[in-house]
């Protein structure tokens, strides 16, 4: 392992959590906990989805168990309506927010930037959903490993998402909106590109670095 990853002092349980999934002399070089970008897509198309036999089975076993029980059923019934109404609402507010905020993916599903979506969104084996947020990214000398990022690292070891290998990434050359001060767009050697987001922006020129050595796009 590097002797000095680039890790903020906060999450320093990357390292820890990283080493796993390294291979034999492969080095870490930093990680990061990131975001997609707000507006990057938040949900995986029906075609795309990965099975996920044992929470889609807890979540169909719930949904029986409204139907055999009348109050849990009403409510459910009676809620329906206004989760149509958000729904609703949250589509149009990210279409106005699309207008003035500009793009912030390009290549489409079956691009490498779409891969990458569908990995992040979809999150770890045992969630039902395809709308994870909390993820890392842990670049070594070989490849950038997307991880999830678990909700209590001191108890709950993270899990590879996906992986990029080393050349294969790097920084988009057209710059972003300089508005988007906590924003790196990332770029794959397809042509595809993504938008992220750290949580501080003072970890912006960290994460500009790791990406840094790959430059297609």
């Amino acid at each position: 392992m590097h002797p000095t990853p680039l890790v903020p002092e906060r999450d320093g349980w990357l390292v820890t959590h990283s080493a796993p999934f390294l291979g034999p002399g492969e080095t870490l070089r930093g990680a990061l906990p990131v975001r997609l970008d707000p507006l990057a897509p938040d949900t995986v198309p029906k075609g795309l989805r990965r099975p996920k036999p044992a929470a889609e089975e807890k979540a169909r076993f719930t949904g029986w168990q409204r139907i055999f029980l009348p109050v849990s059923f009403v409510m459910w019934l009676v809620s329906l309506p206004a989760g149509l109404l958000e729904a609703g609402a949250r589509r149009t507010g990210r279409g106005v927010r699309r207008i003035f905020r500009g793009r912030v993916w390009a290549g489409g599903w079956e691009s490498a930037a779409g891969r990458f979506v569908v990995d992040a969104r979809t999150g770890t084996a045992e969630v039902a959903g395809y709308d994870n947020t909390r993820l890392a990214l842990a670049v070594t000398d070989r490849r950038l490993l997307l991880l999830n990022e678990p909700a209590f690292p001191e108890r709950e070891a993270a899990q590879l998402l996906g992986a990029v290998p080393h050349g294969g990434y790097g920084l988009r050359r057209e710059p972003h909106p300089q508005r988007h001060r906590g924003r790196v767009d990332l770029a794959f050697a397809d042509g595809s590109w993504l938008a992220l987001e750290v949580p501080d922006r003072r970890q912006v020129p960290w994460l500009r670095e790791l990406l840094t050595p790959g430059r297609p796009g």
